[in-house]
């Protein structure tokens, strides 16, 4: 149910909220200011012009970096570095995230489980309200109508993606389970019951359509890359494709346009090795800008200040010595060393990675172009193009390490290495080897030298969490529901 908790802010409300939140933009800022006291906004005035409907996008897009409770219940970042300490790559110590890394963060009343549900319907009701405001607007032209409502539709299927994935396990291995449900008009404080859950293959039915309809609509042109574009669209639905997996060659084609059709020059960055928090990069294509003043997540956007042990921060992020000797010397990915010389004493604390140098004004990428390129490997090995797969597969390696060879490969040899390449590149950011696992029925499997030994078999519940129980309560729809 869009609970109250859930829907704190309604249609008008919001707007009081973000209407003064003015954007100043120039080569190298994106911010966003305080918001004030607009008391008496009225409904019409809130998608009365461009500049007012895109206020209230920004609104949303501010609402990735707040703050809900505590440390790891922040924004969007929460959410994947939560997932990222799920795999057997990073070693999390007994601080935040330590629930999340030893796979017991899913109860229906944690505040993981309670933040993640509570956020994403929150953007939805938010997205749906853009959607309701613009289509019903009599100050924007039929242009920006357009543009606005793919923005509202680009969200609603973000979010509901990112449910999806919480909540639900494989949606391969039963499309017609329910666990969430979908809303596609506004709710608020006055909304009374909650909506059913739907069946799995209209939840995706519903992402794609609206993702689809965003990379449509979507300009390709943006006001700088913490806001979304056509190539974001399309990013968001690869992933989405890469799940449903019905459908490689859509994935080949949404992962190349967003990528700029180049894997070569996607993959090139700057960022390794400088302590990777700069969104200017053109490899990254989707970031949260943070400036280190009034554009800084007040309990720092991670994963910077959990890797970066050279900074006063929370240090409570060490590498999985298997994980590291993955990496060739000659890779600037391999960025790990022992600082503390406690490996006979407490194993697992053994590497710490210099990856992410942690500042107030470090970037916090959402999505980068790599991950574009990976997709497209990943469909050409699933449509049969073994050479092509391998192409781009070298394309990446041989970026991030001089000395690199293209592979010889093939059959699930070469997919697991396009799957171990995930991990190499994005350790720390979005947790691929949770959404690799999930969606294609593998296992978690951690040696002894974790500090939470466990191993996670394929399908196991623990890839998912249970339905907050302030839902169950409110929503009748939910009587006699099983929640594992």
């Amino acid at each position: 149910m869009m609970k109250n908790k859930s829907n704190k802010l309604g249609f008008t409300k919001l707007f009081v909220v973000l209407l003064t939140m003015s954007i100043f933009l120039s080569c190298q800022d994106e911010f966003v200011q305080e918001p004030v006291d607009t008391t008496g906004v009225t409904d019409e005035l809130i998608f009365s012009s461009r500049e007012n409907a895109q206020t209230f996008v920004n609104g949303i897009l501010a609402n990735y970096k707040g703050q809900y409770r505590t440390v790891d219940v922040g924004g969007l970042y929460a959410m994947y570095f939560a997932r990222a300490v799920k795999g057997n790559d990073i070693i999390q110590d007994f601080n935040w995230y330590t629930f999340d890394y030893g796979h017991e963060n899913r109860e229906p009343n944690f505040r993981r489980t309670n933040f993640t549900w509570d956020f994403n319907y929150e953007n939805i009701n938010f997205a749906n309200t853009l959607i309701f405001g613009v289509n019903n607007s009599d100050g924007l032209s039929d242009d920006e109508k357009r543009e606005f409502v793919a923005k509202g539709k680009f969200f609603r299927g973000f979010h509901l993606f990112e449910l999806a994935l919480d909540f639900a396990p494989n949606y391969n291995n039963d499309r017609s389970l329910e666990r969430i449900p979908i809303y596609t008009s506004p709710t608020s404080l006055e909304t009374v019951g909650g909506n059913p859950p739907a069946p799995m293959s209209e939840v995706y039915g519903q992402i794609i359509q609206d993702l689809e309809d965003a990379v449509a609509d979507l300009p390709d042109t943006r006001l700088g890359k913490s806001f979304i574009n056509r190539a974001v669209a399309e990013a968001v639905l690869a992933r989405v494709y890469a799940v449903t997996q019905d459908n490689w060659q859509r994935v080949s084609d949404l992962a190349r346009s967003a990528y700029g059709g180049s894997a070569n020059q996607a993959v090139q960055s700057t960022n390794w090795g400088t302590g990777f928090g700069d969104m200017q990069d053109q490899e990254w294509l989707w970031a949260m800008f943070q400036n280190g003043s009034d554009e800084t997540n007040f309990f720092w956007g991670h994963a910077a200040p959990m890797f970066d042990h050279l900074t006063l921060s929370y240090n409570a992020s060490y590498i999985d010595p298997e994980f590291a000797a993955e990496f060739t010397s000659t890779d600037v990915r391999n960025t790990f060393i022992d600082i503390y010389g406690v490996s006979a004493t407490t194993p697992w604390r053994e590497f710490v990675s210099t990856k992410y140098a942690f500042t107030f004004a470090s970037d916090i990428p959402i999505i980068r172009k790599s991950e574009m390129v990976l997709f497209d490997a990943e469909a050409q090995y699933q449509l049969g193009n073994v050479q092509e797969a391998r192409n781009l597969l070298f394309a990446l390696q041989s970026a991030r390490d001089p000395n690199a060879t293209i592979t010889t490969n093939s059959g699930q040899a070469l997919l697991n290495e396009i799957l171990l390449e995930r991990k190499k590149e994005f350790y720390g950011e979005f947790g691929p080897q949770w959404f690799d696992a999930k969606r294609y029925n593998l296992p978690i499997n951690r040696n002894d030298i974790h500090r939470i030994s466990i191993d996670i078999p394929a399908n196991s519940n623990l890839f998912f969490l249970k339905i907050p129980e302030d839902e169950l309560d409110l929503n009748d729809n939910y009587a006699g529901f099983n929640n594992i």
